[in-house]
């Protein structure tokens, strides 16, 4: 990443009805803002349904495993599918974010929900 870029990491919901409005909302972002990176985190399986969509060259896709029930059956279980979203998708998720995360000094300020601290 090169300075002076803001990396956006997108994390929709795993369905349908989630996923496609985000990457929507990516792309325009994307489109509009050519200084920004946006990392866009899919299931391995929703990688499979999206991976060819045209998307501006400053969006890349990063997956997490399969560790929820597939989209193609899921409506037939959704409470091992919600289940399955709170207990097994934190664990590849906390990995992909210290794969991606770059250390900052502590000197600089963040940028929390309420405003910028030190």
């Amino acid at each position: 990443m090169e300075a002076g870029t803001c990396h956006l990491l997108a994390i929709p919901y795993p369905g349908r009805g989630h996923i496609n409005p985000m990457i929507n909302l990516c792309k325009t972002l994307a489109s509009k803002v050519p200084s920004i990176l946006v990392t866009f985190v899919v299931t391995e399986e929703w990688l499979g349904f999206i991976r060819d969509e045209p998307k501006p060259s400053n969006i890349v896709f990063d997956t997490i495993p399969n560790v929820i029930p597939s989209e193609r059956v899921r409506a037939t279980n959704m409470p091992a599918f919600i289940e399955a979203m709170a207990t097994r998708m934190a664990a590849p998720f906390e990995e992909l974010l210290d794969r991606l995360l770059i250390p900052q000094p502590s000197s600089w300020p963040t940028l929390t929900c309420f405003g910028w601290s030190n």
